[in-house]
């Protein structure tokens, strides 16, 4: 399972700033937020617990990973530079009263093998989002999420695809929206062709801020991983001046343990299923537990830019363990902002 990642933020200033201009000061009622969580297991099967939680909060959109894209080194597809793997098994129906929006996780390392020849792997990817969905009786879907760790090297490959998927999604009208991590919000600044208000050519219709997965996990001394204002602030001073898509936003509702020997090095990430367990174990070595902090959530949201009216506000992810930490007021704090 892939936990998602990262973030961004600015000044309180610059927000009641937009907001006054774009909302009407609040007052004037900018439409709410849509409300939206990931899926990202590979079974779709959801606990009772989990679909009466979807409903007392009013859930719009439902993000589910569909299936991961790695390099194609499987000798049953031997001539293949990607190939679809962690493909999700359902066992139960997609809801009909909220919104399906399918998501594809492509590993860099299938980005960095990609070559020229982008076009028959949207196509290959598209494709399957489509056999997908109609097996599970979602056909028509307006939106396609894909989620990648570009980095500087791999930007351009990465870009060469989505353009080519978004193109075949317009085709349909769906629209194609991405992830966005902090490493990769620096890398969208308009570029120096753009003059007098010019959008930069960004190959997605949307993007999805990642606020979550910030810090550095492997080192001894961090906090929290998962979210700290102060990890992030550093990485959204110019966001205001980027010329960027639509945006959405995701935030942490979900922990882990992260261990490490007596000298602290590093050991391993310990699920929150494993926490009790993992407790009474007395190995020498030591266990920092994180979740997403609600204190450092409400910081992160209320630095953000004022957002569209349209935006979704999305949680990672839709499981019980994990919820349960959170009150009904936590979520809706989270939701209602």
């Amino acid at each position: 399972m892939y936990c998602k990642r990262n973030s961004l933020l600015i000044g309180v200033g610059i927000v009641l700033l937009l907001a006054l201009s774009s909302c009407g000061g609040r007052t004037g009622g900018c439409a709410p937020a849509k409300r939206g969580v990931y899926h990202w297991k590979t079974t779709y099967n959801p606990t009772a617990w989990e679909r009466q939680w979807m409903r007392e909060h009013r859930v719009d959109k439902l993000y589910i990973k569909l299936f991961d894209v790695k390099p194609g080194s499987e000798e049953s597809y031997p001539d293949w530079t990607m190939v679809p793997a962690a493909s999700t098994t359902f066992l139960q129906p997609l809801p009909e009263d909220m919104e399906v929006v399918p998501v594809v996780y492509i590993t860099v390392e299938a980005i960095r093998g990609l070559g020229d020849d982008t076009r028959r792997y949207a196509e290959l990817i598209v494709g399957r989002i489509d056999d997908m969905m109609k097996d599970n009786d979602k056909e028509d879907y307006g939106e396609v999420q894909i989620d990648c760790d570009w980095t500087q090297q791999t930007e351009s490959a990465y870009f060469r695809l989505a353009a080519d998927i978004r193109s075949l999604l317009h085709a349909r009208h769906i629209a194609l929206s991405a992830t966005v991590r902090l490493h990769q919000l620096r890398r969208l600044e308009p570029s120096a062709a753009d003059t007098g208000g010019a959008t930069p050519t960004l190959p997605f219709d949307r993007m999805l801020l990642m606020c979550y997965n910030t810090g550095q996990l492997q080192q001894p001394n961090t906090e929290n991983s998962i979210l700290d204002y102060d990890d992030v602030k550093p990485y959204l001073r110019q966001y205001h001046s980027h010329r960027l898509p639509h945006t959405d936003v995701a935030f942490p509702v979900y922990g882990w343990g992260v261990e490490f020997d007596s000298k602290g090095n590093f050991r391993r990430l310990v699920n929150s299923q494993q926490l009790d367990a993992e407790r009474k174990q007395a190995n020498g070595n030591s266990l920092r537990e994180e979740w997403g902090d609600m204190q450092e959530i409400v910081r992160t949201q209320q630095a953000l830019p004022v957002l569209d009216s349209l935006h979704t506000t999305i949680l990672y992810h839709l499981d019980s363990t994990n919820l349960s930490k959170y009150s009904y007021e936590d979520i809706e704090t989270i939701y209602s902002r």
